[in-house]
């Protein structure tokens, strides 16, 4: 059981980010709702949203500034988180993990590659 109290699941490590997504709570509309994308990996993320959101079983997932949808089915569901597992791996996974903001150069090793 993981420290929070949850049993972990999870078939894949997932990476700590703070990468800004949107998704379409609505297939029949083209309104998305901005969400903070906490972790992720290949298979599942873990998002985040201002506030309380009904979030359906299933939603398309944009990573900013992307306009690549990933469809999610939703896990589970916690105040203004969601947890979920994406209906077909990402192939890019690492080239998203590390967007430009946070790989650049550590001023005491100097430039950190992306992966």
């Amino acid at each position: 059981m993981s420290a929070d109290g949850m049993d972990e699941h999870r078939h894949a490590v997932r990476a700590s980010t703070h990468l800004s997504g949107r998704v379409a709570l609505d297939g029949a509309s083209a309104e998305t709702t901005p969400c903070l994308v906490r972790n992720l990996s290949p298979i599942g993320a873990r998002v985040a949203f201002c506030s309380e959101v009904e979030v359906p079983d299933s939603f398309d997932l944009f990573l900013d500034p992307g306009e690549t949808a990933y469809r999610a089915h939703t896990i589970w569901s916690s105040g203004n988180e969601v947890g979920v597992l994406f209906r077909e791996a990402r192939e890019n996974a690492p080239e998203v993990l590390c967007d430009d903001a946070l790989c650049g150069e550590d001023p005491a090793t100097g430039p950190i590659p992306k992966p």
